[in-house]
Formats: structure tokens, sequence, C-alpha cells
């Protein structure tokens, strides 16, 4: 896995005068820049380079109704644990008595409060303390975001907030959290073993990673879905992933507006993930959760009908996100293919590292997430053995990528370069990004004279060519 430190490593490098910041997004960049001194990572950027990375298996729990009442008394009595770990740290920060980050105080209290000893006789004392530690987790992570938040490093809207409670509408939701030592997963029979409650619960799902050579299982947590009520286990996993070729050409990607994604190769080739789709169906769902929120506020509804509006209110929510994540996946997916097949090597997403305004607003950046979109690129070409660097794209589509003067913006999408040439706004910004990420590495490069526009839709079903 990556180091914390190394996944913050930054490359900082004037060009005209402007600090421009280049950060690794992958396991593959942290190896090209040299960010990490892990023995697991070796070979930089020749083939045969191999790092060690996490992942996650997603599989459906099918369990009897025995083994659900126990999943759901010893998840609730984890979600316990969690809340009132979570609240005797929050008093702390809010008391100015700094943050508690690790396990030690928690394990004490198990010896003498009777609340914590009855949650670690449900879970067993190996549950227990992979519980603390995933608590830990999150208090170090909220932690270092605070100290990137005092040194300028997060956008202006982004606000660190404390780790709060697993509870939704007053109820805990409940979670299994338990450790690689105690269960097993036996990919043929299709079940898992919960050692210390000693029962073996079946599942239905491809197993992507764990049965991978050299995959070595992590800890595993069991979720309980309210909205499609139904139980999942999520794997972690640490796999090994070889870099079998280094491609010699290098790609830009511009998170747009109206545009989802537009990607450059140095081969001449854009591709426009057109996110109309997407679109279509943010508004459709706004909407419709629009007029369950005017019914909710209708002081004569009867209590059994605001409960059943909620439900629905919140499966709008989560099939809106669920069909997002999808649509992602997919462009993701045809970009990575894209790259493999035009032999690329390097890949620069652009990012709105500063945004002017105080919070994200209700247009395209809040429908696209184009920092979950980001991160999705970022993983899906770690997979196909691609590093990734995020650059910082302000002004990129103001200047001309083939003259670097000032353009000017015009309809449709279109600038107009004062030596006399049209290009597509979102292709320009994403040659500008590719420019300055091989710039700030010290690469060499010129932008291709000629480029071939492809038009793409991303769907949450699959990527459709618009002019095929």
């Amino acid at each position: 896995m990556k180091s914390r430190s190394a996944a913050r490593t930054r490359v900082k490098k004037k060009i005209d005068g402007k600090d421009i910041t280049v950060v690794p997004l992958n396991a593959w960049a942290q190896l090209l820049v040299g960010a990490t001194h892990d023995p697991r990572y070796y070979g930089g950027g020749v083939s045969g380079a191999r790092v060690v990375v996490g992942r996650c298996d997603v599989v459906r729990l099918l369990p009897t109704p025995g083994q659900e009442e126990l999943l759901r008394f010893v998840g609730d009595q984890t979600a316990r644990l969690i809340n009132m770990e979570n609240y005797r740290r929050r008093q702390l920060f809010f008391a100015n008595r700094g943050i508690d980050k690790g396990v030690k105080t928690a394990r004490e209290l198990a010896k003498r409060l009777p609340e914590y000893q009855e949650v670690k006789e449900v879970l067993g004392a190996r549950n227990f303390d992979e519980a603390l530690r995933k608590i830990s987790e999150a208090w170090k992570s909220f932690a270092e975001l605070l100290k990137e938040k005092r040194e300028g490093k997060l956008p202006p809207w982004m606000n660190p907030r404390p780790p709060g409670y697993r509870k939704r509408s007053g109820e805990r939701l409940p979670i299994v959290i338990v450790r690689a030592d105690n269960y097993r997963v036996d990919a043929e029979r299709k079940i898992i073993r919960l050692g210390y409650w000693n029962i073996d619960v079946p599942f239905t799902g491809k197993l992507r990673w764990l049965t991978k050579p050299g995959a070595k299982r992590g800890r595993m947590e069991i979720i309980y879905d309210p909205i499609k009520k139904k139980w999942y286990a999520h794997i972690s996993v640490r796999v090994p992933l070889e870099r079998k070729s280094t491609g010699c050409n290098y790609m830009g990607i511009d998170l747009g507006g109206e545009v989802l994604a537009a990607a450059v190769a140095s081969d001449g080739t854009a591709l426009l993930y057109k996110g109309s789709a997407l679109k279509a169906d943010y508004f459709y769902f706004e909407k419709r959760i629009a007029a369950i929120d005017k019914a909710l506020s209708d002081p004569r509804a009867e209590e059994a009908d605001r409960s059943a509006l909620a439900e629905e209110r919140r499966r709008l929510f989560e099939k809106r996100k669920k069909r997002r994540d999808q649509a992602h996946a997919n462009a993701a997916a045809h970009l990575r293919s894209e790259a493999v097949k035009r032999n690329v090597g390097v890949v620069f997403i652009g990012y709105p590292w500063y945004i002017s305004q105080d919070k994200p607003g209700r247009g395209n950046v809040n429908m696209w997430s184009q920092r979950k979109l980001m991160l999705r690129l970022a993983t899906t070409l770690e997979n196909a053995g691609i590093p990734a660097f995020a650059v910082s794209e302000d002004g990129t589509s103001r200047e001309c990528a083939l003259h670097n003067v000032e353009v000017l913006r015009k309809p449709r999408g279109l600038i107009h370069c004062p030596h006399g040439h049209v290009m597509h706004s979102d292709v320009n910004a994403a040659l500008n990004i590719m420019l300055r990420g091989l710039t700030a590495l010290g690469i060499g490069a010129e932008p291709p004279t000629k480029i071939r526009v492809l038009s793409l839709l991303a769907t949450p079903s699959r990527v459709k060519p618009i002019n095929p």
C-alpha cells in the first residue's frame, strides 16, 4: 500500500512565473517520481516494475434468518462502540484537549467500563481491537486533513469535520468488523466462515482480487444496506501489480463542465466523454426528490406516509449516486482501454486546486463530482500499469496550447487563437494540462499539430460513440 506521506508528495515547478503543482495519484506515479522508499515498490518507469496496492472485493451475503439475527446484533454492538468512542474523542477535541488518534485509551476503558466490556464480549478481543483500529484510522485522517487545511493545501470550501456517529434517523446502522485472521473465504463453495461466531455465511458475487496470485486478505466489513435491505461483505485485499510495458505516448485529461472528461493523447487523438446522460439523471432525480420534499412539508401528512416518503427519498438519492458512480466507472474503463491501445505511458489529470467560491455550487462541478471521477480514473489506470498525476488546471482554457498566447472564448465550446486556428476549448485545456505535467516532470514534448476528435456518451450502462 502507498504510505500516507507518499500519497501527498507534490512536485512543484515555476512555469511562466507560476507555481505548477503536480501530485502523484497512484502507485505507478509515486514510483516514477521516486516518492516512496517502500521495498515493495521497485523498477521505476521500466517494464517489470512491481507495486503492492489495496483493493476491495464486495460480495452480497445470503444469511439464514438465524444468521441475519446474529449479524444484526453484532453489527448493532459494533456501531454502539463506534458511537461511544467517537463521542469521547469529539468531546476531547471540542474541549481543545487534542485529538486522540490511538487505541490505548479505549482498551483501558474496556477493562473498567461495563458498556465497553459488553461490546468486547460480543465481538471478541480480536474483532474489538480491529474496530478500534478503524476508529483510530478515521481520527488520524481527520488530523492530517486539519494539518493540510492550516498549510493551505485544501480548497477553500473543504472544511474537515471530526468523525461522526454511525446512525440514521436516530437508529444505529449495523456494521460487523472482522479481523483478517478471524474469517476465511471459500471461493469454490462461496462461503465466508466467521471464526469467533462459528458460522458459515453463503455469498453471491465475483471475487476479483482475492483470487489473484500473491493476494493477501485484510479486514472485512459486513454492512447492511437499509435501502436495498441486503447484507454486503467488503473484503480488503493487498494485491501485487506488475507493469508489463511502458508506453511512449502521453495523455492529458480535462474534467470539464458540459463535457464529463476530455482526453488528448500525444498521438493526436482526442476523446470527448459527454455527460448529458448524467445531467439528465441529475435533474430527473432532483425533480422527484423535490416533489417528496414538498409532500413531507405538508403538516396534514400522516406519520406512516412520512416514513414511507422519507425512505423513498433516501432510495432516490442512493440510486442517483449509484448511476453516477457506474457512469464514472464505465468512462474510466473505456479511457483505460483507449490509453493502452494508444501506447500511453503517463496520464495527467487537471484538477481545480483552488475554487473561488466558499462552497461547491449546484452546477456541473457538483453533478460531475470531479474529485471522485479523478480518483476513479487514477485507480483504473493503476490497474493497467499507467502512472496518473493531478495537475493544476488554472488558466488552461485561456491559453492556446499550440502558440502559448491568450485565446478568445466563443459560443459552442470553441476557442479562437490569434494565429487563425479554432479548437474545442476542453481539447485545448487537456493539451495544456499534458504539457504542464510534462514540463513539471522535466520531460520535453511538443503538442500534436493535427487532432482527431471522437465524441462519446458516458451512461450508467456503457460508453456509446456519438460519431463512430
